[in-house]
């Protein structure tokens, strides 16, 4: 499964694997977007929460899987 996480206007998509928690994703793609903005110079990066599309916001220990499809 492939998940797209936007960091304002910059999308980044990160490939699952079963059984990751949305902790799991904000991690991997946290660590993406950091890649992204070392090549522009240091910053710092803290993901406070996700958001589904609609704008509900992921509990961090709920299983990936049961709440977004592929391609999300």
């Amino acid at each position: 499964m492939k998940v797209t996480v936007n960091f304002g206007q910059t999308g980044v998509v990160v490939p699952c694997k079963d059984g990751w928690t949305v902790r799991d994703l904000i991690q991997q793609a946290t660590q993406r977007y950091r890649k992204i903005l070392e090549q522009e110079g240091d910053f710092l990066v803290r993901t406070h929460h996700v958001e589904y599309c609609d704008g509900g916001i992921l509990d961090p220990d709920d299983i990936l899987s049961d709440l977004v499809e592929d391609k999300d």
